[in-house]
């Protein structure tokens, strides 16, 4: 902010036409008494047959107050009270009319030959202080209006925690506000504005080498500037964040007399989005994870089974443990959770007959449950991938207790796997246990690599604990989706379906094509399948016995459709994937829980059409 900044014509411009829309002076009534008297003034000093108050539009000028003239109004091409708005400035007998911020609405325009000679410097002077007063009272508001328009005002600026400043050019002297030095810890009141450089003394050190050219080059442009920067690291070492936006506003020369601006504290903002950013981060890493512990799981469940179907039904059986597990992961990111269902959670759905977690009850905090939960689900993962759950004959104990100090250590100890080797170098699942769950727990986080296999020690502060919450009554808890048909219960008479024609709905492909082929094995005869809502409804009217319907269909709910085959009485099964209440109920109608295999989908066909 060196110089001051330079406002482009068509800016200019475009600022004078709002602020002209703004007022709502245009069109109306003309030659109201208050403003004629300006006009009638305006001819008698110069013994003129003209003047008039002329506001000038885009295309057009409107006389609000005239004398002399045919009609209010003409064309803006050629009127002299244009030539004022373009030059900015006094043309002849016509001085500019400035509302407050300096922009010139139109004209105080006097024509025709004057009786008496030419004007005097202070006749004009005199047309000047004149269009002063004009353009008073043409911008000036009823009393009550404009006290409520600032209440209104300071509502909002408070409500968005704003500080305000201005910048006085001329005087180079800036105003600083209460709200504004609370806000960024810059001493209220008025101080040297230093060319405007002064406020860039508050920004952090790399954004003072950037920042002065980009609000220059947007002033320059729009005559307003808009932009996020960082204060200086405080004590704590927190980053805090500022949104700021100015506007240039014109002296009655036409020239930048005030930069006025407001700056908000957006630091949790930004807190949000970076965590939004990790959690996307996290997000894709755990997904990659969990298909690399299904693919353990499978490659265990096949080395123990004697057929085929034994791998599928115990394969399907652990998918379901870990569904289940991350339902229990759920609610402990949203609520905080006790840390033996964390430990389950992660552990219960891997390995049951090897895994083992004990300790005395303790309730985590949100944030530490959900960094916890990420520790022991590297672990869990690297012990599937390479350490004890790798083997048959491989343990896992969890053990924990409290610390003097309030906290909680806990142990991961593996046994019976093949030895244990410290990688060449630090991957990021070793990061997120020792640096990120140590951190969000307030203690710290160790790895050990030995020769009987990892041993783990994690240890959290007293501010990881929290207490339990208070019991919520039964009517209170939120309504899940009751599995009626469980993975326990896949027993079904061989032949019991065959024959049936059934309609499958469901938006996942592989799903529908794995169902297919599995109903089809059983003699099945799959009419059509559905993925979108829409096709599912043109399909209702085909011939079938029974429907197999995924609750949620990209977003939209199958409802429609279970309630045109219960109309039409024609059963069917609900196949989901929520654990709280998401799919359509209140249908007599058995669910079967993602994920499911072929026989419990069986096992509900054949319930509602009497083949059990």
């Amino acid at each position: 902010m060196e110089d001051a900044p330079i406002v482009s014509d068509d800016s200019q411009e475009a600022a004078r036409l709002n602020a002209l829309k703004a007022l709502d002076i245009l069109d109306g009534a003309t030659n109201e008494p208050r403003f004629l008297r300006f006009a009638r003034l305006a001819a008698k000093l110069f013994d003129a047959p003209k003047a008039a108050l002329v506001l000038v539009d885009k295309d057009r000028v409107w006389r609000k107050a005239y004398v002399g003239y045919a009609g209010p109004e003409s064309p803006r091409d050629g009127d002299l009270a244009a030539q004022v708005v373009t030059a900015n400035g006094p043309v002849g007998l016509a001085v500019p009319l400035r509302d407050i911020h300096g922009h010139a609405l139109g004209a105080l325009v006097v024509e025709g030959p004057g009786l008496s000679g030419p004007a005097s410097d202070d006749d004009l002077a005199a047309l000047e202080d004149l269009a002063d007063l004009a353009a008073a009272s043409l911008t000036a508001k009823p009393c009550a209006s404009r006290n409520l328009e600032s209440e209104r005002l300071e509502l909002a600026i408070s409500a968005a925690n704003f500080g305000e400043f201005e910048w006085d050019i001329k005087r180079d002297m800036i105003k600083v506000s209460p709200r504004l030095a609370k806000i960024s810890n810059i001493e209220p009141g008025e101080v040297p504005g230093q060319n405007g450089l002064v406020l860039f003394d508050y920004l952090h050190p790399e954004d003072k080498e950037w920042a002065p050219d980009f609000i220059n080059g947007q002033l320059k442009q729009t005559g307003r500037y808009d932009i996020e920067y960082r204060r200086p690291t405080g004590p704590d070492g927190r980053e805090t964040w500022n949104h700021g936006s100015g506007v240039i506003v014109l002296g009655a020369d036409g020239e930048p007399a005030y930069l006025i601006g407001v700056v908000q504290d957006i630091t949790e903002r930004k807190a949000e989005e970076t965590q939004r950013e990790n959690l996307v981060v996290e997000l894709d890493h755990r997904i990659k994870n969990l298909l690399a512990v299904v693919q353990s799981v499978a490659a265990q469940s096949a080395r123990k089974s004697a057929s085929l179907d034994v791998f599928l039904k115990t394969f399907a059986g652990r998918l379901k443990s870990m569904s289940s597990a991350h339902d229990l992961l759920t609610a402990a990111r949203w609520r905080g959770a006790t840390l033996a269902r964390i430990a389950a959670a992660e552990l219960g759905g891997l390995s049951p007959t090897q895994t083992r977690w004990d300790g005395p009850e303790m309730f985590l905090t949100p944030r530490a449950a959900s960094a916890l939960s990420l520790a022991l689900h590297e672990l869990a993962v690297n012990a599937m991938r390479y350490g004890s759950l790798s083997s048959e004959n491989g343990k896992v104990e969890v053990v924990w207790r409290r610390t003097p100090e309030g906290g909680f250590a806990l142990e991961w100890l593996e046994t019976g796997g093949p030895p244990a080797t410290a990688p060449a170098t630090k991957g990021f699942g070793a990061t997120l246990i020792e640096d990120v769950a140590g951190r969000e727990l307030g203690g710290w986080a160790k790895i050990n690599y030995k020769s009987g296999g990892v041993t783990a020690m994690i240890q959290g502060a007293a501010e990881a604990l929290a207490d339990a919450p208070p019991m919520e009554e039964a009517q209170a808890a939120p309504e899940r989706i009751v599995e009626t048909v469980v993975a326990a219960d896949e027993t079904v008479r061989p032949g019991a379906i065959a024959g049936l024609k059934v309609l499958i709905v469901e938006d996942s492909l592989l799903l529908a094509l794995e169902l297919e082929a599995g109903l089809e094995d059983a003699g099945v005869e799959v009419v059509g399948c559905a993925a979108e809502l829409s096709e599912a409804l043109s399909m209702v009217e085909m011939v079938f016995d029974v429907a197999v319907l995924d609750a949620d269909l990209n977003g939209q709910s199958v409802a429609p459709v279970a309630e045109i085959l219960r109309t039409m009485g024609r059963p069917f099964v609900f196949a989901t994937g929520y654990a709280d209440k998401a799919a359509p109920m209140g249908f007599d109608a058995p669910i079967v829980r993602k994920p499911y295999n072929v026989h419990q989908i069986a096992r509900a066909v054949a319930g509602v059409t009497g083949r059990a």
